[in-house]
């Protein structure tokens, strides 16, 4: 069997659109978040928001068809590509996509300019504790005064048993395997997928996450000038605080000191 390693781009456009799009019920579900995160940062029209991470550019697109002005960056040209493409189809203008890294995101700023912050689909946490900080402080840096940002996070306890499974993908068969270790509380997972050509893909490194206690991650928020004002256990409407009866995730909204 040929074997091709390849890159984060690759696997980030078969996750966050190929294997998205065949999900059941993910169009339902996209509803339901826009309508949270609308709520929960007391989003109006006209409001700047900017979407680190965005992916396949989905959420933003649904957050300009609300009014709000909305910028995605992601580090995968081909997200990029297929999120100015999904607006252009839509007929969306109030959205723009530009490729570039979420602890910097100079493409999409020069400061003090957003309304709100989103990082949605539990993508902080990739680069660990020092460059972690990194994403948080362009978070300040992007925000006006008073502006507030959400950060969508894995709950611990969701994360703590191994998971490994196929599932039939675009005719292939993908393998993903996850564990978590609870002492350097890191999540990790490989992937392999076996295309319609026969050929067996895998990745450049494993995926990895930082999974913060809430009290550390609130002393990295204090530290670049932000502060945490609620704490939410799901992603779904009405905003239910998390803790022990709620805790699908946890989704922390805060605001620029």
């Amino acid at each position: 069997m040929e074997k091709i390693v390849r890159d984060w781009d690759y696997w980030a456009y078969l996750f966050r659109v190929t294997h998205r799009e065949s999900i059941p019920g993910i169009a339902e579900y996209d509803g339901q978040l826009i309508e949270f995160v609308v709520a929960a940062l007391n989003l109006k029209p006209g409001d700047s928001l900017l979407d680190l991470a965005c992916g396949s550019g989905v959420h933003g697109v649904r957050l300009a068809q609300q009014g709000i002005q909305v910028t995605g960056v992601d580090i995968s040209p081909s997200l990029v590509a297929h999120a100015n493409e999904l607006a252009r189809e839509q007929g969306v203008e109030k959205v723009g996509f530009v490729v570039g890294d979420m602890r910097d995101a100079r493409e999409a700023s020069c400061g003090d300019v957003y309304d709100a912050v989103t990082v949605l689909s539990q993508s902080f946490g990739f680069f660990g504790p020092e460059q972690d900080m990194q994403v948080l402080r362009a978070i300040h840096n992007a925000l006006k005064a008073g502006g507030c940002f959400l950060l969508d996070l894995n709950d611990p306890a969701q994360l703590e048993e191994p998971r490994q499974r196929w599932q039939e993908l675009e005719g292939g068969f993908l393998l993903s395997q996850a564990q978590y270790d609870p002492v350097n509380c890191v999540r990790s997972a490989t992937f392999r997928y076996i295309d319609s050509q026969g050929r067996l893909n895998l990745a450049e490194e494993p995926e990895r996450i930082w999974v913060y206690s809430l009290p550390r991650l609130s002393a990295m928020i204090d530290k670049v000038g932000l502060q945490i004002e609620a704490v939410y256990g799901t992603m779904s409407l009405p905003l239910t605080p998390y803790g022990p009866d709620c805790r699908e995730r946890r989704v922390v909204v805060g605001k620029k000191a």
